[in-house]
């Protein structure tokens, strides 16, 4: 059932005449100590179950594989794993499923299938898409739902896709790790196999693949524009350029009983949106700014502790919001107007949000409670972004830099909100200290009219109680538009 997999190993060729044999290169020996990751399909052309092999050198004796039991909303995943075989690991006893590798090394293998039936649906599901999904006609696979974790870091690992259809992506290619990847990178991935519209395009110098299933308001042109546009001017304003290759990965979920449904995620080298098909354009295109940001913001800073996660989404989500359309403006994806009611949104989203002045660490702790606690961090961190870039420039920098600064400062060590406020510090002054502990840590109301703004546009009261950010009197579109982006 599961195919064998052979480690191509370099063979040294003895020369007559030499009195040494030839040394290995750099490329040999690092082959010769990584291990192998592999998928493939049981039946061709089916992708009903999925297999996944690991292969294991002597050097990953005494580490530790940890399977998933949850990611994200999903639960239980331990369900979509059958048919595991293994050799030279031991199971760990224990509730979750552990394997300690043993001297010599070893492999296991085992296949993944979705473990309910026909589509997902919203009241099954807490997010339909983030399970396994499997079906004759194609195949859907998260990374961090399938794919184990690794202790001390585990060795490097080649890829082998050999046993795939043509009809299949992944978020790395076979030549991404010809000289090893990390697991942790790998498993943050996305696999996409069957009736997906496939396709590779340029991007600058950065390689765009997508897989695509569905019939959406924006089609595939339209998608992978943003996704470039977005790459370009990220890696202009935070001097930090994307990587080479990436995929985009969409699948079509299940409209909620009212709506659409729109969710983006930014994986390793991956870009993935779970949409339903009668999501607007516009929603569609946010969705996927946002989360390219994420590329720099923060992946690209350092691992943040997930436990205290929701104590930071000020920076993490509201930066990355206020980006998202700064971004999208720099890229021509919108113009200044569309900018100015995106923010205008957020501020009134704000003012109308029942729970707008909760303490930061209150809403840690709530922050699943409800969709306002959820959208609180975007709507206030965002507006704090905007007022603290502001204020940033008229220091001579912005808050490009502080990005910039922190992807600079990222030698492998964590993402700390010490690092995070010193950063932001060094380049707004003090009154981003103020700021943060009167509207964030404190909770107290925010006003709208209040933020500092480019000198080009007003903040307008409304009747209703709302705001509007408008372009001011005597000010040109183009200037403001100028004014708003600051130098790159």
């Amino acid at each position: 059932m599961v195919r064998a997999l052979v480690a191509a190993l370099s063979i040294l060729a003895l020369a007559g005449c030499a009195s040494l044999p030839p040394q290995p290169d750099a490329s040999d020996r690092a082959a010769a100590q990584a291990g192998i990751l592999s998928f493939g399909i049981q039946q061709p052309d089916r992708f009903d179950a999925i297999t996944v092999r690991l292969d294991l050198p002597d050097s990953a004796a005494g580490s530790v594989l940890t399977f998933p039991d949850s990611w994200g909303p999903e639960e239980n995943l331990s369900q979509s794993r059958g048919d595991i075989a293994f050799r030279g690991l031991e199971r760990l006893p224990g509730e979750g499923e552990a394997y300690r590798v043993a001297p010599g090394g070893g492999w296991i293998t085992y296949t993944v299938a979705q473990d309910y039936e026909g589509e997902p649906d919203w009241e099954t599901h807490r997010l339909p898409g983030m399970r396994v999904r499997t079906a004759p006609s194609h195949a859907f696979l998260l990374g961090p739902t399938v794919l184990p974790a690794w202790s001390q870091g585990g060795v490097p690992l080649t890829l082998d896709l050999q046993s795939l259809p043509q009809r299949a992506a992944f978020s790395f290619a076979p030549g991404d790790c010809a000289t090893g990847c990390a697991l942790e990178d790998l498993a943050n991935s996305v696999l996409a196999l069957g009736d997906f519209a496939f396709d590779t395009r340029q991007a600058g110098d950065t390689t765009v693949r997508s897989a695509i299933r569905g019939s959406f308001a924006m089609n595939a042109d339209a998608m992978s524009g943003v996704l470039a546009g977005m790459l370009d001017q990220g890696a202009q304003r935070f001097d930090d350029a994307p990587f080479p290759s990436y995929l985009f990965a969409v699948n079509p979920i299940p409209a909620p009983p009212q709506g659409s449904a729109v969710v983006g995620t930014g994986l390793h080298r991956s870009f993935l949106l779970l949409a339903s098909e009668n999501a607007d354009a516009e929603r569609l295109r946010h969705t996927i700014a946002h989360e390219i940001v994420h590329e720099w913001i923060t992946r690209r800073m350092g691992p943040t502790d997930e436990e205290t996660d929701a104590q930071r989404m000020w920076f993490t989500e509201g930066a990355t919001e206020y980006f998202a359309w700064k971004l999208q403006l720099a890229a021509g994806l919108i113009d200044t107007q569309d900018f100015l009611a995106g923010m205008s949104d957020l501020a009134n989203a704000y003012l109308a949000s029942p729970v707008r002045e909760l303490p930061a660490g209150e809403l840690a702790e709530r922050i699943f409670e409800s969709e306002e606690a959820q959208r609180l961090p975007y709507q206030r961190g965002a507006l704090l972004a905007w007022h603290w870039d502001i204020l940033a420039r008229e220091r001579g920098s912005s808050l490009d830099a502080v990005i910039a600064d922190l992807i600079d400062g990222n030698e492998r060590q964590e993402l700390t909100d010490a690092r995070i406020r010193a950063a932001m510090t060094r380049r707004i002054g003090g009154q981003f200290d103020s700021d943060l502990a009167r509207y964030v840590v404190q909770g107290k109301a925010l006003d709208p009219m209040a933020l500092t703004l480019p000198g080009c546009l007003v903040a307008i009261p409304e009747r209703s109680g709302t705001v509007r950010f408008a372009i001011a009197d005597g000010s040109s579109g183009d200037t403001c538009r100028a004014e708003l982006l600051g130098p790159a």
